[in-house]
């Protein structure tokens, strides 16, 4: 697992606020406090993807409450997605040296 249990519980309602309609809620509006948009998690919404892949239709479960930030502010959550990013990078490039037969 890439994530950690708290950033997964935190990013199955903000995915989820993402994907569903009226697109929004607790775990949005956190982050948005914090002055982070939807393009700037894609390597941690990618992260939870591979962590988490959905098992239905819908990714993720809605929530009235966010759960916990796992993350101590903006730069904490960027600097984050770029460790991801590092290792979203790395995981592509094996699957260009040896793709599956």
């Amino acid at each position: 697992m890439i994530l950690t249990h708290e950033e997964i519980a935190f990013l199955d309602v903000y995915c989820h606020e993402g994907t569903e309609a009226p697109f929004g809620g607790p775990a949005t509006e956190v982050m948005t406090r914090i002055g982070i948009q939807s393009g700037d998690t894609l390597n941690l919404q990618w992260a939870y993807l591979r962590d988490q892949p959905p098992t239905g239709p819908e990714i993720g479960h809605a929530s009235k409450v966010a759960p916990p930030l796992p993350w101590a502010d903006r730069e904490a959550v960027l600097r984050r997605d770029a460790e991801i990013r590092t290792i979203r990078e790395e995981v592509q490039r094996a699957r260009k040296q040896h793709p599956a037969a």
